[in-house]
Parts: structure tokens; C-alpha cells; sequence
């Protein structure tokens, strides 16, 4: 069994950052491992919590959202996958944040099962792109893994197949498969292989 996803969260509001907890420790691939409402305390101790996610708000006290995913990212680069949890969801806003390297920005009226299927597609290198900004250069990208996977797919293995010989647990060949089908723009495998053929992303076994 894999170990559960750490997940760090700020916000200065402590209903909506004790409602997010609360909701993620539901999850069993879950684990909360710090709550901060300051910015530079999470700095001072999120090098002891190491966690896989961090999920923080833009508009805080002290230092806003930008600067310390900055810093997070000088510091951790690709370590710590960062998701913007802000009320304001302006387009310069979620393009600055993209730039910045976070894999999610998301609106705080976003559903908990929203904000959980984005820390679960960012462990996969997956950044969610909000709809009206679908064209952001490399938002459909495969990782390689996931074209690891899709060939597997299309080779008719099923999910227990792929996690024996890709060496990863079937959850995470189902995440793989979630983060294709959204990357893909399609709901099932058949879909996936059909979109994986049409885009070249598969050679085809017979000419």
C-alpha cells in the first residue's frame, strides 16, 4: 500500500481552512500534515512537515500568495506541488500563478471532491487549467508515464497488467488513467487509445 499523500494547507480564514482538513482526513490516500494562517511560518517549518502538496490562498497577511509559491519553488522546485485555493480568479492572476510553476488554481468556491482530484492529478505532474484557459501551452501534455500507460492501454492490459509491469500500485494507474482521459478530452479507455492514435501519441500496430 502506498503512503498516504502529505498535504500542507494556508489560510488566514480558520473555518475554511479547519472545513478542508476536516474533509481531506476523510480520504484515505490522504494525510493533513500542517495547518498555517501566517506565510512565513510555514516557511520557517515546512522543511520538517516535507510535504507531497501545499495547498495555499493568494491574498494573505505578511506575504502574498505569489511571492511565497516563488519561494517555495526556488527552494523545492518540483518537490512541493503547489495549488492556488484564492477567491479572486482573475485571468492575470491564474496566469502569473502558472508561470510560477503551481499545478492547480482553483476558485474557494470550488467542491471538496474539486480540490481533492487536483492534489491527486498534481502528485501525477498533471496541471489544471481552468476552462476559458485550456490553450495554456502544454496543459495536454503526457507526462511519460502516462504514455507508458497509454500504450498498455491500447495493447488491451488491464489495470492490474499495467501496475505489475510498470512497478506501481493500481491506484496510481488509475490516476494515470484520469489525468489521461482529462489531458485527452475523453471519458473511457477506447476513447483514450482512439485520441491517443489520432494525436500520434501511439504507434499503430498494423499499417
Amino acid at each position: 500500500m502506498e503512503p498516504p499523500i502529505k498535504v500542507l494547507l494556508l489560510d488566514d480564514h480558520p473555518l475554511v481552512m479547519e472545513g478542508l482538513k476536516n474533509r481531506l482526513e476523510r480520504e484515505p490516500d490522504m494525510r493533513v500534515v500542517g495547518t498555517f494562517s501566517e506565510p512565513h511560518e510555514l516557511l520557517r517549518r515546512i522543511g520538517t512537515l516535507n510535504p507531497d502538496v501545499a495547498v495555499i490562498d493568494i491574498s494573505m497577511p505578511g506575504m502574498n500568495g505569489f511571492d511565497l509559491a516563488a519561494e517555495l519553488k526556488r527552494t523545492y522546485d518540483m518537490a512541493i506541488k503547489l495549488i492556488v485555493l484564492s477567491g479572486y480568479v482573475y485571468d492575470e492572476y491564474v496566469h502569473k500563478a502558472y508561470e510560477l510553476g503551481i499545478h492547480a488554481y482553483l476558485s474557494k468556491q470550488a467542491t471538496y471532491p474539486q480540490i481533492i482530484n487536483a492534489i491527486r492529478q498534481s502528485m501525477l505532474g498533471l496541471r489544471l487549467v481552468p476552462e476559458r484557459m485550456a490553450a495554456l501551452p502544454g496543459s495536454n501534455h503526457l507526462t511519460p508515464t502516462e504514455r507508458e500507460v497509454l500504450k498498455k492501454v491500447a495493447l488491451e492490459k488491464t489495470n492490474k497488467e499495467i501496475a505489475r509491469e510498470l512497478a506501481m500500485s493500481q491506484r496510481t494507474v488509475e490516476y494515470h488513467m484520469a489525468a489521461i482521459n482529462r489531458k485527452l478530452d475523453v471519458r473511457t479507455r477506447v476513447g483514450a487509445v482512439a485520441k491517443g492514435y489520432e494525436l500520434g501519441l501511439l504507434e499503430r500496430l498494423y499499417d
